[in-house]
């Protein structure tokens, strides 16, 4: 049987394909673009109105130590490098959840151990400054600690002053310990920042973080020098003896999986699961001696590609997963009883495989990121062996040829097929 373009063209216009595919590409193209103005408006005033309740990406500068020599005039400070830093920052993911994005808030305990050491050889007045950025990092002040050699120090933290900080007198060669430690929240990142222009000595930084381990790094950050993952717990740190000049350390915290992106992935390729659906379904009328009539063809695209419509608005006020589970049934129920009228009551199990494999287990897939080739694949395969089996039997065969019988031939159902 030879195929010539014209009748490529016209064997699916005459089962109504082209105006159902239609439906189906129009439905892609409107979830799109909603999916795109979720995400820019995610990006910039859903995302500004999070981190303003919130909180934002917490960018935390390392202390800095400026001296003099004890009895002359704070003027031209000089820098002091720290002689030992060791940073600990305990983070739990607390998601933030607004309509189809997910937001990665977290709550983290921050504790500082800083050591100040007078190697000048004279007696030194110090000022230590600790900058705290409180309506951006959105400190809870009740958990605020400031201890100077092991003593408390007041802590005068205002609008017009956002850092602790302490003067006093060093001795020559002598040694001063401070430890500082708050709670916070944040949106997305942690990172600490170490002055660029010092060297840095004796400098740990840990960081725990539970609730999710899909951590990232940021631009420019240096990347942990060891790190330990555990089911939704990682442990990052970096250790360094010297360093010539201060670098920042930190991560992008877990994220949970873009669910607009997902459905955006999912209504792109739903116009190749569904002319699959649709060439099964026609092959299920035509064995039972009847076409599908352009109403008939074009409900079957629309309760289809209302699948994609009705997950995109269930997840903006449920759960995904209970979003998905309950879109699905809605979705396969409805085809699953149009498709039996359509056909006949014993072609159930039929349907319940095209709707099973050329719905459910696309979509999944697409959420099941790391197995998606492996699905794919696997149902290529299936759909291969099965076609290939079925292009040597002759019933399959006299199916085919009533696809392409004339239009205008009335379609009898035969006893052979029907078996």
């Amino acid at each position: 049987m030879r195929l010539r373009a014209p009748t490529l063209f016209a064997l699916p216009a005459r089962f109504h394909y082209w105006g159902s595919l239609f439906l189906v590409l129009f439905s892609a193209a409107v979830i799109s673009g909603q999916v795109a103005n979720r995400h820019s408006f995610a990006s910039g005033e859903l995302y500004e109105e999070v981190a303003d309740r919130w909180g934002a990406p917490i960018e935390q500068p390392a202390p800095s130590v400026r001296f003099v020599e004890s009895g002359t005039v704070f003027n031209g400070l000089e820098s002091l490098p720290l002689a030992g830093q060791k940073v600990y920052v305990e983070a739990a993911m607390s998601y933030r959840k607004r309509g189809l994005t997910y937001f990665s808030g977290f709550e983290f305990a921050f504790r500082g151990q800083y050591r100040v050491v007078n190697d000048q050889g004279k007696s030194l007045d110090l000022v230590f400054v600790f900058p705290i950025q409180m309506s951006k990092n959105k400190v809870l002040l009740s958990d605020l600690e400031f201890l100077v050699g092991g003593e408390p120090h007041s802590v005068d933290l205002s609008q017009s002053q956002n850092r602790l900080v302490w003067t006093g007198r060093l001795a020559a060669a002598e040694e001063l310990e401070v430890e500082i430690a708050f709670r916070g929240r944040g949106l997305n990142s942690f990172t600490y920042r170490l002055d660029p222009t010092l060297p840095v000595k004796d400098f740990r930084f840990e960081a725990q973080v539970t609730g999710g381990d899909n951590f990232d790094y940021a631009p420019g950050v240096l990347p942990a020098t060891s790190q330990t993952h555990k089911d939704g717990e990682v442990s990052l740190e970096w250790q360094y003896a010297a360093l010539e000049s201060g670098v920042p350390v930190g991560l992008i915290l877990p994220s949970v999986k873009a669910y607009d992106t997902l459905i955006f992935i999912m209504a792109k390729r739903s116009w190749a699961t569904f002319s699959l659906f649709f060439a099964g379904i026609v092959l299920l009328t035509l064995h039972h001696g009847r076409r599908l009539e352009i109403y008939e063809s074009y409900l079957l695209a629309a309760n289809y590609a209302f699948f994609f419509v009705l997950l995109a608005y269930l997840a903006a006020f449920m759960s995904f997963a209970g979003a998905f589970l309950l879109a699905q049934v809605i979705t396969c129920s409805s085809l699953w009883f149009f498709s039996k009228r359509l056909t006949s009551p014993d072609a159930g199990r039929i349907i319940a495989v095209l709707l099973v494999a050329l719905l459910v287990l696309p979509t999944l897939a697409v959420i099941l990121r790391g197995y998606t080739g492996l699905i794919y694949t696997l149902e290529i395969l299936a759909g291969l062996v099965s076609v290939t089996y079925l292009a040597t039997r002759p019933l399959f065969r006299q199916l085919v040829e009533r696809a392409f019988s004339h239009p205008q031939l009335p379609l009898q159902e035969d006893p052979a097929l029907a078996k």
